[in-house]
């Protein structure tokens, strides 16, 4: 934050100034902005062998709380996201058979034409999990499925999702298994033994080869099915990789950058000169430098701003100069003196502008997208790639998602074992149908919607 000293001399930084009258600007140091110097944060496991219930999501048990609130502040990381969700989605969740092929000794392919399991995947119901799962575990790699009974217990009904966010594990049990997932939006503050604020469901167990006819033989008529993409050494909460771009200092180094142009064209672009001084010029200038504190010094570098501020400006210092001697060292080498410089040659247009790209490059290689797809950030047309180019990348990027998809469609196949779909149609398996990019030379078509698995017989998008 600036301040004004009794001269009316502006400092913007603890060593850069500006007079009131806008003429010079007395620096004592470098030109140039402070690193940040904000702490990250970062999920650690904590010893939990005390009385809490809960396994806590980060250091303070606020990880995504953090996560969403430093993503907020960072220009463009929401529309990154926002669009890998979109991919991680593709265009509809479908089911197929595998059926051997004694001829090709090989599987052949087709859509499942079942009432039951198409109207399942048509459902509003399901199409707000796939997309709300696909969101969540774009931020998180975390997805917390709610899965629901019918009536007769006999089915399950619903597959939805409780907001990653507001979910917490609860302590790994004697066996070392997970029994209890705790859900509320005032973490961190819930406890979990308050029913009022927190809602607590039974978990699923992945790994038991029984687990289908537990749930079937429980009580229980809701739990929740854990899917997760695994992250070494985190046993309840798996890390999303491109959360290490958002507690890093590039990420800092980015959001400095913007607010320092700012302070650029506000204040500093309306001055005519920046005047330099030495860093060792205060040593000569005070004998008692090396004995002062810093809140001292502070105050004698404001006593020269303001001795320069009163030389410089007013109508009866119209004219006025500096005498500023100028030395060599016994090596020739020039001593360090005042430097008067014209703002235009410190200011040059695009300053800062590779240090902004080099922070977005190292954000795009977190989220892992290619720069042809989405750009590269503050430049001149840089990075923009040819059509071949995105439709190349694109295709690689889709074809890279099929083991995320596999963790979000787990609970479905867990649906399917419940339901006897599995029974019904042997080789039953879920996809996703997107678009493929194909170029123009193709029957001037410019996207495929590809066979699930056949990418030969395709129909025109």
């Amino acid at each position: 934050m600036s301040k004004k000293n009794k001269s009316g001399a502006e400092f913007i930084s603890d060593n850069m100034a500006i007079t009131e009258s806008g003429v010079i600007i007395a620096m004592a140091g470098e030109f140039e902005p402070t690193p940040g110097t904000i702490k990250p944060k970062s999920p650690k496991e904590k010893n939990t062998s005390g009385s809490t219930l809960v396994a806590p999501w980060g250091e303070d048990n606020n990880f995504p709380q953090d996560v969403i609130e430093r993503a907020l502040k960072d220009l463009g990381l929401l529309s990154l996201l926002d669009k890998k969700g979109r991919l991680l989605q593709g265009r509809e969740v479908i089911a197929v058979q595998l059926v051997w092929n004694e001829d090709k000794k090989d599987y052949d392919t087709q859509r499942i034409n079942d009432l039951a399991i198409n109207g399942f995947l048509a459902g509003r119901k399901f199409k707000r999990y796939w997309r709300e799962a696909c969101v969540d575990f774009t931020w998180f790699h975390n997805v917390f499925p709610d899965i629901i009974k019918d009536k007769s217990e006999d089915k399950i009904a619903y597959l939805g999702t409780h907001d990653a966010a507001w979910c917490r594990w609860g302590l790994q049990n004697d066996d070392g298994d997970i029994d209890t997932c705790y859900v509320s939006a005032q973490w961190p503050d819930a406890k979990a033994d308050d029913d009022t604020k927190v809602m607590t469901y039974p978990v699923l167990d992945p790994y038991s080869h029984s687990m289908v006819e537990d749930f079937r033989e429980s009580k229980d008529k809701r739990a929740v099915y854990p899917a997760n993409y695994p992250s070494p050494g985190q046993a309840y909460y798996p890390l999303a990789p491109w959360t290490q771009y958002l507690f890093s200092e590039w990420c800092d180094i980015k959001a400095k950058i913007p607010k320092w142009k700012k302070t650029l064209m506000e204040k500093v672009l309306s001055a005519k000169y920046i005047l330099t001084i030495p860093v060792t010029y205060w040593a000569q200038r005070f004998d008692d430098w090396a004995k002062l504190t810093p809140a001292e010094k502070k105050a004698k570098k404001k006593e020269v701003v303001k001795e320069i501020n009163d030389k410089l400006t007013g109508i009866d210092n119209a004219g006025a100069t500096i005498l500023s001697e100028i030395g060599f060292d016994d090596l020739g080498k020039e001593i360090p003196a005042f430097k008067i410089i014209p703002i235009d040659n410190i200011l040059k247009d695009g300053q800062y502008l590779e240090d902004s790209q080099e922070a977005v490059q190292y954000m795009l290689q977190c989220l892992d997208l290619d720069p042809t797809i989405v750009g590269n950030g503050p430049g001149r047309g840089k990075d923009a790639g040819s059509g071949s180019d995105k439709r190349v990348a694109f295709n690689i990027l889709v074809a890279l998602l099929q083991p995320y998809r596999d963790v979000i469609l787990e609970p479905l196949y867990f649906v399917a074992e419940y339901n006897g779909w599995d029974k019904t149609h042997p080789g039953l398996r879920f996809v996703v149908l997107e678009v493929e990019l194909e170029t123009l030379d193709k029957s001037h078509k410019t996207a495929v919607v590809p066979n699930p698995v056949n990418s030969n017989e395709n129909v025109a998008a």
